[in-house]
């Protein structure tokens, strides 16, 4: 009988090693807020006259996991859902759509060689240049209105059936590259590229993205951001893969006061003579938690505001 239980007991803890060695974590946003828009500001479907919605950022929920290999070796994996709708609690903007991963769904390896993802994750773009956006990935972004973001090219800060390499960060700088096969890109095969350079207050960062159709381009972008402590600026350039309406540039600067943070952002497409301007105000409740105001105006009328609550968990 005490044979049993010690090798029962041994049983166990081979099985607590093992599961200590592996880690699920659940984690995401819930953004509510109330709005109202003029024109169809970018991420305001038909542009919505009001009432609640995911103005700052989408509502969504996250798995990612990672196992410990052994020698520096880990294994891991991501599914993130798309857009949750915060009138009705359903998926999608209209609360309609079936549940899916649209936003995360790879498996990779990292370890001192860097880090690998294959299947649907961030842009290179995206993870290269949204860090210049100084209020985020958000429906009120200048550059996005303007029509000029690297997170928004050809249409979306995602892309699927891609195979992405990152390295680990060697004396302030890190780059990723990103590769989507013809087959599942419409017959042409595309490629994107990162650097960025973090020394201190200053940050620097090039992205390009080679075309994925006839009619597109290359699209590059070269920004950079210094923090002064009293405030943080951000400028860059961008060349779209849109040739007839994506050239252009932008500004930001954004200043903490106590638990407030006040910015203004500008953006000037000079291939279609757009301009967008961005106001944006944050009440920091805790490190995952804020109030938020968010407006943005740009060339012809359109108009859009936003005033919510974002919690991360």
């Amino acid at each position: 009988m005490i044979k049993k239980t010690l090798i029962g007991l041994a049983v166990l803890a081979a099985t607590g090693a093992a599961m200590a060695q592996s880690s699920v974590t659940l984690y995401g946003v819930v953004d509510v807020s109330y709005g109202k828009a003029t024109g169809t500001p970018a991420g305001i479907s038909g542009g919505k006259a009001g009432g609640f919605q995911s103005y700052h950022t989408p509502t969504r929920f996250g798995l990612r996991g990672s196992e410990d290999l052994g020698g520096g070796l880990k294994a891991n994996f991501n599914f993130e859902t798309g857009g949750i709708s915060m009138d009705n609690g359903g998926f999608g903007s209209a609360g309609t759509a079936g549940l899916d991963f649209s936003r995360e769904a790879w498996v990779g390896l990292s370890g001192d060689f860097g880090a690998t993802r294959f299947g649907r994750t961030s842009s290179v773009a995206t993870q290269g240049h949204a860090r210049y956006d100084l209020n985020g990935i958000s429906t009120s972004s200048a550059m996005d209105n303007a029509g000029i973001s690297p997170v928004t090219w050809y249409g979306s800060s995602r892309r699927s059936s891609q195979l992405q390499y990152a390295t680990n960060k060697f004396s302030g700088v890190d780059a990723g590259v990103g590769f989507v096969a013809s087959g599942d890109n419409a017959g042409q095969s595309s490629t994107a590229l990162r650097v960025n350079y973090d020394n201190g207050p200053l940050s620097v960062g090039f992205v390009t993205e080679s075309k994925r159709n006839a009619a597109s381009r290359t699209a590059n972008a070269l920004a950079a951001s210094y923090d002064f402590g009293a405030a943080k600026v951000s400028g860059g350039f961008v060349t779209s893969p849109t040739v007839a309406s994506g050239k252009g540039w932008h500004l930001g600067v954004v200043a903490p006061l106590g638990q407030f943070r006040l910015g203004a952002q500008y953006a000037r497409n000079t291939a279609n003579d757009t301009n967008a301007t961005e106001l944006f105000a944050n009440y920091v409740l805790s490190k995952r938690t804020f109030l938020y105001v968010d407006a943005v105006s740009k060339t012809g009328g359109t108009k859009s505001y936003g005033l919510g609550l974002l919690h991360n968990f």
